[in-house]
């Protein structure tokens, strides 16, 4: 490392049920934990590995098992603060409290939850999008790939409002082809 050079830090993401089910269904989580310093919550935790008939509980939890995706316990004086908002569940919640204990963004699809986020200055990001544009970006997955990715998560379940799926759409369908050399 040159002097003055700063060493490469992953950043830190706490991330929220939905994104963590979507990425599992698409057997993208590993490349997305591995991406940044991953953290959940004890209420996402439960939420998204307590019904092992599904595959994605099972993928998820043996994240947690191998290290990672961490969990982290937020204070309550801030989760009691977050839940006086109707439109904020526990999960979410503690999702933005650790965010903002740990020094990350949250990473939540729910655009009421990141609107309270704002409110409070915690930084947080647009969930499982974000996380499979930034896949694209690293090069760990290449847009027809993402774009294909994103096609399982809708069918799967992952609810994008039209606009948001045709912009999304576009967006990787823009992104140039990397020359092979």
């Amino acid at each position: 490392m040159r002097p003055g050079e700063r060493p490469l830090t992953k950043p830190k993401h706490v991330f929220d049920s939905t994104p963590l089910i979507y990425l599992a269904k698409t057997s993208l989580l590993e490349a997305a934990l591995e991406s940044c310093e991953a953290y959940t919550t004890n209420s996402v935790m439960k939420e998204t590995t307590e019904n092992t008939d599904y595959p994605d509980a099972i993928t998820i939890k043996d994240s947690i098992e191998r290290g990672l995706l961490k969990i982290h316990s937020p204070g309550e004086a801030k989760i009691k603060a977050l839940t006086r908002h109707p439109e904020i569940h526990l999960g979410e919640a503690e999702a933005l409290a650790s965010a903002e204990e740990l020094g990350a963004y949250a990473i939540i699809d729910d655009k009421e939850a990141r609107a309270v986020a704002e409110l409070y200055n915690i930084r947080a990001h647009p969930g499982t999008l974000y996380v499979l544009f930034r896949l694209v970006a690293m090069r760990k997955l290449d847009a027809e790939v993402a774009e294909e990715k994103l096609d399982q998560m809708v069918d799967a379940g992952l609810y994008l409002d039209p606009r948001t799926l045709i912009a999304a759409k576009n967006k990787l369908r823009e992104r140039p082809v990397p020359s092979k050399r």
